[in-house]
């Protein structure tokens, strides 16, 4: 005993722990308790796909047993098995100790009401932009003749807004880029989770740089965009998400003037870009009307989100090679 470390001691006693309590906790419906008590006595930080503690804990408990997160009432008082009891005890204590976020515990974000593979490589879908995703991009395409054909997803991650692009647009065909290798793998496999492969095709590149000479009817891009400040700021949940995916210099505009400065030469006459820029709006919407003379169009979100503007070919244009 006294040669045991405390580590080791620390974790037996959690297994003891942890034992006991799978003699109390049982169902489905108890676990949901457990987790809610758990989380009312810590201070996790929720925006990874929910914004209530009884929705995290759904997510959570049902996602650790590959069920959807809805929190089916038929299902709360199924009994769990034994390795199912140590499996969501294990995430639980994971998400209050070291903050976790839930997607990454059970490898499934929710997004759109469609699930998307997830792992620390990409970040979290919860873009506002899937509420013009699901409007098919009215009023700046309107159905059945004007149809967006080929789209780019630039700064894909997880993969989610191209996909959801082809859901929406069943005749079009698309690129998914992103600079990282693991955020490659992650799109392709759920490309793949949802048979796109025949339409979707996911390229490594930096910003536009390793692409064929083409030009898109639609470009969404949610690249880098926290600036300094907000990075430092940031809760212990967002940390587990890849910095290189969030950091983007000390004003937060560090790809976008990247990507702003040659995009034109990228998206057709009457082509779009829909481009997120989160809390970084205010000024890269200062920068374009000092260059331009005019403010961009910034998009309004019935279920929350701000920070995403639309730019014409024109607008592009004007602001090739200014940035």
């Amino acid at each position: 005993m006294f040669g045991m470390t405390f580590k080791v001691i620390l974790r037996r006693v959690l297994l003891v722990t942890n034992l006991l309590r799978m003699t109390e906790l049982a169902s489905l419906r108890d676990f949901l308790r457990y987790a809610l008590s758990k989380f009312g006595k810590h201070p996790i930080v929720l925006g990874h796909g929910t914004d209530s503690l009884l929705d995290e804990a759904l997510a959570l408990v049902f996602g650790a047993v590959h069920l959807p997160p809805d929190g089916d009432d038929r299902l709360l008082d199924a009994k769990l098995t034994l390795c199912e009891r140590e499996h969501v005890l294990s995430l639980i204590e994971r998400r209050v100790t070291e903050r976790v976020p839930v997607p990454y515990l059970v490898g499934r974000a929710w997004y759109a009401g469609l699930p998307f593979s997830v792992d620390p490589r990409v970040l979290i879908p919860r873009s506002p932009m899937f509420e013009v995703i699901a409007n098919e991009f009215v009023p700046w395409f309107l159905p059945p003749t004007d149809r967006p054909a080929r789209f780019l997803d630039l700064c894909t991650g997880s993969g989610c807004l191209g996909i959801l692009t082809c859901m929406a647009l069943e005749e079009s065909t698309g690129v998914l880029v992103d600079l990282e290798s693991g955020s490659c793998e992650v799109a392709r496999s759920n490309v793949a989770l949802h048979d796109l492969s025949d339409q979707i095709e996911v390229v490594q590149s930096d910003a536009f740089e390793g692409l064929i000479d083409e030009e898109f009817d639609l470009i969404l891009c949610n690249p880098p965009y926290v600036d300094a400040d907000d990075m430092a700021c940031l809760p212990p949940e967002y940390r587990h998400e890849p910095e290189v995916a969030l950091a983007a210099g000390l004003d937060g505009l560090f790809l976008v003037r990247r990507i702003l400065n040659t995009a034109s030469d990228w998206v057709s006459d009457s082509g779009v870009m829909f481009l997120e820029v989160g809390n970084s709006w205010g000024r890269l919407d200062r920068e374009i009307s000092e260059k331009t003379g005019e403010s961009v169009q910034w998009l309004d979100f019935e279920f929350g989100g701000h920070g995403v503007c639309v730019l014409s070919k024109k607008e592009l244009s004007a602001l090739y090679l200014e940035f």
